[in-house]
């Protein structure tokens, strides 16, 4: 009766084919292990260009600095002054006059001029060479977020909060 079991299960099993199903079975055992393996490798060749990307965003930081102190030296200055590019203390002048946060500054194209737009929604012009104030310019009801000076240096452009972009024109203000 038993071999008559066997039998039987064996027939079973050629009509079931679950031969096959077991071949098939390894066969995915073997896929899944190779998925598993390159997961892997990927990793680590993500972390190894996360390390290149570092380095070179360093040296091209240095690089700058570098290129920085040479112009400095052909110019005159003493090697190491330009550095990272950054003012250094003691300041020319503190220029004082908004209520509120500055929001943009910029230097005139051609002279000794400086604007800078407030949070107070003005915005004032200064004197470069003695840092007195020369003019203030109120028309914005908001935030004056940018200013911009055309490039011939004859006019001035705001934008506000208050929705509107202003053209300013310089020679009669």
């Amino acid at each position: 009766m038993k071999q008559g079991y066997q039998e039987s299960a064996e027939k079973f099993k050629e009509e079931a084919n679950v031969k096959a199903v077991e071949e098939k079975s390894a066969a995915h055992k073997d896929l899944l292990e190779k998925k598993w393996t390159s997961v892997v490798r990927l990793k680590k060749q993500v972390m190894e260009l996360e390390k290149l990307n570092k380095q070179l965003k360093e040296e091209s930081v240095c690089a700058r600095c570098e290129a920085l102190n040479e112009m400095g030296a052909t110019m005159g200055l003493s090697k190491g002054l330009l550095g990272d590019g950054l003012p250094r203390e003691p300041e020319k002048y503190t220029l004082q006059g908004h209520r509120g946060k500055i929001t943009k500054l910029v230097l005139h194209p051609f002279y000794n001029i400086v604007a800078s737009a407030s949070e107070d929604a003005s915005i004032r012009i200064w004197d470069y060479d003695s840092g007195e104030q020369e003019h203030t310019l109120k028309s914005h009801s908001g935030i004056v977020n940018y200013i911009a000076f055309n490039p011939n240096g004859k006019q001035l452009a705001s934008c506000s909060t208050d929705l509107s972009i202003k053209l300013w024109n310089l020679e009669t203000y």
